[in-house]
């Protein structure tokens, strides 16, 4: 019997997700040195982490214990810093873990999940992973959301449960105006608000961390942009799911 026979017949469709390569193999193939290539493919922080980030990794002294599972210390730093209480704040091996976790906390079989391509591609990645039914609706030619055609594919699948918003959006930086996430939230069903970039939007950023919004959606932001740590992400929410 083959294997393959095993496997689940939407994971087996599913098209293949293409990885970055990594940085010691496109210095390799390039002939170059790390320090003479600047990469861009992955919106990482060129600039790489804080000194005193650093320090602290060499201070170690416990790497052989099971670390926290409830991240207890670094969420009493991070209630400091995005003034939100701490039993908001869920910490993850990366936004992909927080995106697969939701999805698996929330989702039923064929339970249907909206997004606004283009925009990350572990949405609907993650949602074939866990079942769900993938519905894009397609941005405008600017960009912007269209708000009016989220609606209607609300409208039109009752078992619409998750609404993925990326702002900035990745790939091409675009931010969601106030009124319409306003006009968003206002629908029967979970909205996700992937915030990966919200440090580099000058307009909105620490605006929204502390306004009432934050009672109704979930949001993830990502330390691998700004602070340039790729194993911190958090998501915050009024329940720590």
């Amino acid at each position: 019997m083959e294997y393959a026979s095993f496997v689940r017949p939407e994971i087996a469709e599913m098209e293949a997700y293409t990885p970055i390569v990594p940085f010691e193999v496109l210095s390799a193939r390039l002939g170059r040195t790390p320090e003479e290539i600047v990469k861009l493919d992955a919106n990482e922080n060129p600039y790489g982490p804080s000194p005193k980030a650093l320090a602290a990794l060499r201070n170690g002294r416990f790497f052989h214990i099971y670390p926290d599972p409830e991240s207890n210390q670094l969420r009493d730093a991070l209630s400091d810093y995005v003034q939100m209480p701490k039993n908001r704040l869920l910490t993850g091996m990366g936004a992909d873990e927080l995106i697969d976790l939701v999805l698996r906390v929330v989702l039923s079989p064929d339970d249907v999940v909206i997004d606004c391509p283009p925009s990350f591609g572990m949405y609907p990645f993650s949602t074939a992973v866990n079942s769900g039914q993938y519905v894009p609706v397609w941005r405008n030619e600017d960009f912007s959301l269209n708000v009016p055609a989220i609606e209607q594919a609300v409208a039109d699948h009752p078992t619409a449960k998750i609404l993925f918003l990326c702002s900035p959006n990745n790939p091409d930086g675009s931010t969601i105006p106030d009124a319409d996430l306003r006009r968003l939230l206002q629908l029967p069903l979970l909205v996700v608000l992937d915030e990966a970039y919200a440090d580099f939007d000058l307009i909105h950023r620490g605006e929204r961390g502390g306004s009432g919004e934050k009672e109704e959606k979930n949001a993830a932001a990502s330390a691998v942009k700004n602070h340039s740590r790729i194993h911190w992400t958090l998501e915050y929410d009024n329940l720590a799911v």
